[in-house]
């Protein structure tokens, strides 16, 4: 029964796009709701440099999140974010928005979601001050056209039900010039389909390649994983383990080991507005 369910979840999450949008935010709504702890501030499956010189230095406090934060820190290391207004698409627990809040320097980050638990959750855990959470929907952005010079999305495009719309709106709120960085999963069958959609957005794409390896290493070694592990252990319904346990990306469940045989691939790109 367990198989099914984890099979089923993968139909949803990925090719559903009339009922996983419904069920992502069910599910984010849960997540808030269940799991107030600082120490899953960060939902992401992490990334590990190919070389170590490149890591950022981090405080004692980060350390501990070291490789969710390099998946937020490569993302967004090309695009100079100092003084720059900067919006995250899908900020989830906020851990992300926070670290390019506290130690790249924006002039202003917004993070938005669709889940109004996660921002009231987010609102309360983080309070730097150029740091907002919103409510929001990546299909219809609550922002103003040509208002941001960098807009980022991590690891989130998977649970909307239309990229083109997505990309559509990224393109409508960014200045002329501003630069979209987006990182996420794709499996192996939708890749067509997400090509056209960028390659069909009036952005152009300026730098992209895969980070799967460097994903997998991280999901093997990040100690936040044995955490995450317990906490879905104590606090999730029997019905649901499954499901929230392939969501957070550990090692042996079935979106883990579609990484690892090749059927998903992670991926890393970077467009420019016209």
């Amino acid at each position: 029964m367990g198989t099914f369910f984890r099979k089923l979840a993968g139909f949803i999450f990925f090719f559903s796009k009339k009922i996983k949008h419904f069920l992502w935010k069910r599910i984010y709504d849960r997540l808030a709701n269940t799991y107030e702890y600082f120490d899953w501030a960060f939902m992401n499956y992490g990334f590990d440099y190919d070389n170590k010189s490149n890591e950022p230095p981090l405080s004692d406090e980060d350390e501990e999140y070291r490789y969710c934060i390099q998946l937020y820190h490569h993302t967004v290391e090309k695009l100079a974010v100092q003084d720059k207004t900067v919006l995250e698409v899908g900020s989830g627990r906020g851990g992300g928005t926070s670290y390019i809040a506290r130690y790249l320097n924006p002039k202003k980050i917004t993070g938005i979601d669709y889940s109004k638990n996660a921002i009231t959750l987010c609102n309360r855990i983080h309070n730097e001050h150029n740091l907002e959470f919103v409510e929001g929907d990546a299909s219809d952005l609550p922002m103003e056209d040509d208002s941001q010079d960098v807009v980022i999305n991590v690891e989130s495009s998977h649970c909307y039900p239309s990229i083109p719309q997505f990309l559509s709106e990224v393109k409508r709120v960014l200045k002329p010039g501003g630069l979209f960085a987006w990182t996420d999963v794709c499996p192996t069958e939708a890749v067509d389909d997400y090509e056209e959609a960028f390659n069909t957005c009036g952005m152009k794409t300026i730098d992209y390649y895969q980070i799967t390896d460097n994903v997998l290493r991280a999901l093997d070694a990040d100690k936040i994983n044995e955490v995450k592990n317990e906490i879905i252990s104590k606090s999730t319904p029997f019905y649901l383990k499954g499901i929230i346990k392939d969501f957070s990306g550990l090692k042996d469940t079935a979106i883990y080991n579609t990484l690892r045989n090749g059927r998903t691939k992670y991926y890393f790109r970077i467009l420019q507005n016209g």
